[in-house]
């Protein structure tokens, strides 16, 4: 049976760049692939692909509670909207925000980690908080 994948990721170039094939294989099978991502120069070949694109605004290096509270509020209205059976994370803000959206509306989820990206390499209390987070 075909599945409903969503693919919450915080940029397009990372993606294509280096998931293509898995993106081409899901389409392939016939599954439905919705991708979530700010729009960039790689949207359109994603989009060839046969992924779905959504445009998620996401601040990739800020901390400012407010927007990740944001970005919390719209993966879960994503997930409302698409119900996919499964969700693939990438990095860190989609990986604890999609996570914990996923946790609360009971969909699996399998989050990738890239990298440990400068919260964990600053130290002090950001690193603390996400270390607790992931």
């Amino acid at each position: 049976m075909d599945k409903i994948i969503m693919i919450l990721s915080n940029n397009d170039s990372g993606l294509y760049s280096f998931r293509r094939e898995l993106l081409e294989r899901l389409t392939a099978d016939g599954n439905q692939v919705w991708c979530s991502f700010p729009f960039g120069e790689k949207t359109e070949l994603l989009s060839d692909l046969g992924c779905r694109c959504i445009d998620t605004k996401i601040s990739r290096h800020g901390t400012n509670p407010i927007e990740d509270l944001k970005l919390f509020f719209k993966y879960l209205k994503l997930l409302n909207e698409i119900k996919p059976d499964v969700v693939l994370t990438y990095t860190i803000k989609p990986n604890v925000y999609g996570g914990l959206a996923c946790a609360l509306k009971k969909i699996t989820y399998v989050a990738n980690i890239t990298g440990l990206g400068n919260a964990i390499e600053n130290g002090g209390f950001m690193q603390k908080f996400t270390l607790f987070l992931y």
